[in-house]
């Protein structure tokens, strides 16, 4: 079900991937920088924390996809919950999603339809299926954080701290546009961009999320594919820190430029605004299913190491 809400909370993912492509952009020891990571680790110690995030995604100036999403998460049992809302091509989708009680529950659109899938029965499927989750070691994330360190050099440069109000609070503010983008960083990004558009457009969609009641597929084939003169032009991040290093709200930039299969060129721009409260005293959203249509949905057993079986959905 991990995997699942990956493709469905488009916020949450861009989000990340946002958060992670500054970190390693500013890598380095500047105030700037030692701050934003110290403040990264800070936050992300946070397991109880309401995140807004909000998420556009331009296409030669013309809006493609928006994704506004609430998140709510309470530390305790993996318990959450999620409001997500995707525009694309005119079109609205809305998606509730709830994890109480050992159960990930979702409510798509105007359905009066909830759809349900036990944590421990998608887990040992996701498991047969090489998905299991992994947490690396102290000494590796050390290890990882050094080889950056050295990598990324003297990019630490352009991180600028500007203090806020008098709680010791400060703003960052990165950019690099152009020539100033490493060519090591410029030639991995865009390869990432292809060749994800790329792979996206050759597989299917599960039949597991087909049958959540969200067109994955329209969103993905909404979606610009860059497969030829792919660059990076622009990278922006501003974040605000508070006194006690966490980070209250983040905003960033990514300009992107390519052509695509028939060799139209695109300006791609995406924009991400993320703002973070509540915490330690977030109370996700639950949701009483007794009276209320329900499915259930089973996850395909794979069968060999290349094979896979079906367990069919069934509604009680």
């Amino acid at each position: 079900m991990n995997k699942k809400l990956a493709l469905l909370g488009v916020g949450v993912a861009v989000g990340s991937m946002m958060l992670v492509t500054s970190v390693y952009a500013g890598v380095g020891d500047a105030p700037g920088y030692e701050t934003f990571k110290a403040a990264v680790k800070q936050t992300a110690a946070v397991s109880n924390v309401t995140r807004n995030v909000n998420v556009t995604l331009e296409d030669n100036g013309a809006q493609v996809v928006q994704v506004n999403s609430v998140i709510k998460s309470s530390g305790n049992d993996g318990a959450g919950s999620a409001d997500v809302k995707v525009t694309s091509g005119g079109e609205v989708q809305t998606i509730r999603f709830y994890s109480q009680d050992g159960q990930r529950i979702m409510q798509t659109g105007g359905s009066d339809v909830y759809k349900v899938i036990d944590i421990d029965d998608a887990h040992g499927k996701l498991e047969g299926r090489g998905m299991q989750k992994h947490e690396p070691s102290p000494e590796a994330l050390s290890d990882g954080e050094h080889v950056l360190d050295a990598l990324v050099g003297n990019l630490k440069n352009y991180v600028t701290e500007t203090n806020a109000g008098t709680g010791g609070g400060k703003e960052l503010h990165f950019q690099l546009t152009g020539s100033q983008i490493p060519a090591v960083v410029n030639t991995v990004g865009s390869l990432l961009i292809k060749h994800g558009a790329m792979a996206s457009t050759e597989k299917a969609v599960p039949a597991e999320v087909q049958s959540l009641g969200f067109d994955v597929a329209a969103l993905r084939d909404a979606l610009p594919k860059l497969t030829s003169d792919v660059k990076l032009d622009e990278i922006e991040m501003n974040s605000s820190v508070d006194g006690d290093l966490h980070i209250t709200h983040q905003s960033g930039s990514l300009h992107v430029s390519g052509k695509d299969a028939q060799g139209t060129a695109h300006q791609l721009v995406l924009h991400i605004d993320m703002a973070l409260s509540s915490m330690n005293s977030t109370v996700p959203d639950t949701v009483d299913l007794t009276g209320k249509t329900v499915e259930h949905i089973q996850f395909e057993k794979p069968e060999g190491r290349f094979g896979r079986g079906h367990e069919g959905n069934h509604t009680s």
